[in-house]
């Protein structure tokens, strides 16, 4: 998976998050460079998801904002290493107090009365109450050790030990196809859900069966017979 399939990716990720009408702010095309301090924040064991959540929002370290307030980041190093992650706003609620406070509030930005930065301190100001984990996905053929830090893995939640094994290197869009579906699945029926002469009608179910077939296997001497007799994602 090279930075120029990366980038690729990245555009019909934006594509999709509108045809869902779940975009908010396209701010980078590109893979992401490093941030020195957004790094050091994420890589502290000293820090909370809220804390590297609102940092990356203050550096608008991320390549697609989404309505709700949560966010893509997409990197690449190399022909092969990859770090695909999706932030939820640890601050959303399916309260009727909530839904209307964050409207109101986007509606006072969309009117010129608020500044997004202003609305980013708000936001920062709430109770985190979120319950959807952050997810991360990472091709890291360098730092594979056998049945302990798999090349191609998942990261459900917070905890950056956790490492669920892929047997294929996913693109950008499968990985945001995913997220779509598992966590906007409301809007992923209602708009997806169609008449198609097919078994499969809804649209993005399909582009999902599409897009496996992009997620090309790993290399076999990345990941051995043994470990495929051991749980992962196919």
């Amino acid at each position: 998976m090279n930075r120029e399939a990366v980038r690729s990716g990245i555009g019909k990720v934006w594509q999709i998050a509108e045809e869902l009408g779940v975009s908010e702010i396209f701010s980078n095309p590109a893979p992401l460079p490093v941030s020195a301090e957004f790094r050091d924040l994420i890589l502290s064991d000293a820090s909370t998801y809220i804390q590297v959540y609102n940092k990356a929002l203050a550096l608008s370290h991320y390549n697609i904002l989404l309505a709700d307030y949560s966010f893509f980041q997409f990197s690449s190093e190399g022909e092969e290493n990859v770090r695909y992650a999706f932030y939820p706003n640890p601050y959303a609620s399916s309260s009727d107090e909530y839904n209307n406070w964050f409207t109101s509030r986007q509606d006072m930005v969309e009117a010129g009365m608020l500044t997004h930065e202003e609305f980013l301190s708000l936001l920062s100001s709430k109770t985190g109450v979120g319950a959807i984990p952050l997810l991360r996905y990472e091709n890291a053929p360098n730092q594979r050790a056998k049945f302990h830090h798999p090349s191609s893995h998942f990261h459900i939640g917070f905890h950056s030990e956790n490492r669920w094994a892929v047997r294929r290197v996913l693109t950008p869009s499968a990985f945001a196809l995913l997220v779509f579906k598992l966590y906007y699945g409301d809007k992923w029926r209602a708009i997806g859900d169609d008449d198609e002469p097919d078994l499969i009608k809804n649209k993005f179910e399909r582009s999902l069966i599409s897009e496996r077939t992009r997620c090309y296997l790993v290399a076999n001497d990345l990941f051995e017979a043994d470990e495929e007799r051991a749980f992962y994602f196919a």
